[in-house]
């Protein structure tokens, strides 16, 4: 059956059949929610099964995450309607978040980087420097000291800046990236690994220094090999690579010395197999999470590459998708996707699989 049946005839039966033929420990298959149901009530896959996966929240407005944004009276009086109104995450790509929790997203069409901290009500934006300002960008990741990258294709190299948004530097525009897209740090290896789609490498800087160390990977569709690499993600378990390759349909696993283990996933339209696989993460168990751009949705592998379910579908509704681009999972396995059309982020938390 093609994917686009399952997820029009799917039902609790289908759930129930598909859970008892996965793997230990998986249930299978996906269910838009009934109508009526509270958001905060969203799991995956649907009772009786065990929920794995539950939503969290949606992104869209940053002025209500930013204490100091929001209009005030005195602004009111004086007829100032700059903060009036919402601020929308427009075109969103990137996503990370840093040690204190704070969420780092793109917008690409604001050329703008957002620091969004909740727990204090506090918006960091970022544009560039004085002397070279954010054209695209795309990736952004945070290293442990906080250090947030931002990789920008139109410029082609990455960017840092402090914790509080100031530039610090740029660099890769020297080492031949010329279209940088998204990027994992490995703190235990001190290594920050940037994917460069156009040349098909991952290339792989001393995060402390900045200087390249190496590049794996080059142009071919054989294992091992990158046909317009996209995403990259680090396993917190043993430092494994997964790194997105659209044009193979699949996502290549590495070791953290860049040997070549297995592929996952291939072209079609069955559960499984991917058209346009964007953004990859990891979960704390080493489960493998993969961005379909196409398919509207994401599908979670185990760490021997079988599929154990998938969320999303095309829609707007919280847990549906429009274009949605990057995945990352933090150290608390809450997960969080940016939508390209959608304008949103949306946050989710896995819940493990025992």
């Amino acid at each position: 059956m093609k994917r686009g049946h399952i997820v029009r005839s799917i039902s609790v039966l289908t759930l129930l059949v598909a859970a008892m033929a996965a793997p230990s420990g998986v249930a299978g298959g996906k269910k838009n929610a009934p109508q009526g149901l509270n958001p905060q009530d969203l799991v995956w896959p649907l009772p009786p099964d065990k929920p794995r996966i539950r939503w969290v929240e949606g992104i869209w407005n940053v002025r209500l995450y930013d204490a100091k944004g929001k209009a005030t009276l005195f602004d009111r009086l004086i007829g100032d309607t700059s903060k009036q109104g919402p601020e929308v995450l427009f075109r969103p790509t990137g996503v990370a978040t840093d040690s204190k929790g704070r969420i780092l997203v793109t917008a690409q069409l604001r050329k703008t980087v957002y620091v969004i901290d909740r727990e204090h009500k506090q918006v960091i934006r970022i544009y560039g420097s004085a002397s070279m300002k954010l054209r695209s960008p795309l990736g952004v990741v945070a290293d442990d000291k906080d250090n947030i990258y931002v990789a920008d294709p139109q410029l082609h190299g990455v960017m840092r800046f402090s914790p509080d948004g100031q530039a610090t530097g740029s660099f890769g525009q020297g080492d031949g990236l010329q279209n940088p897209t998204y990027m994992a740090v490995d703190s235990a290896r001190r290594r920050l690994y940037i994917v460069d789609s156009h040349v098909h490498q991952v290339f792989v800087y001393n995060v402390d220094t900045l200087q390249l160390m190496t590049k794996f990977g080059k142009p071919g569709t054989r294992n091992g090999e990158f046909a317009y690499p996209i995403g990259i993600a680090v396993s917190p378990k043993d430092g494994a690579i997964a790194v997105t390759n659209t044009g193979t349909c699949s996502v290549e696993i590495f070791t953290p010395e860049f040997k070549w283990v297995r592929r996952v996933g291939r072209c079609g339209d069955t559960l499984g197999d991917m058209v346009r696989p964007k953004g990859v993460a990891f979960d704390s168990e080493g489960n493998i999470y993969v961005v379909d751009n196409a398919f509207n949705h994401f599908q979670v592998f185990d760490g021997q590459g079988h599929v154990r379910m998938f969320v999303g579908g095309t829609g707007v509704a919280p847990g549906t998708f429009y274009q949605p681009n990057a995945i990352f999972i933090d150290h608390d396995n809450r997960i969080f996707i940016t939508e390209f059309y959608g304008n949103r982020l949306q946050v989710f938390q896995f819940l493990g699989s025992n």
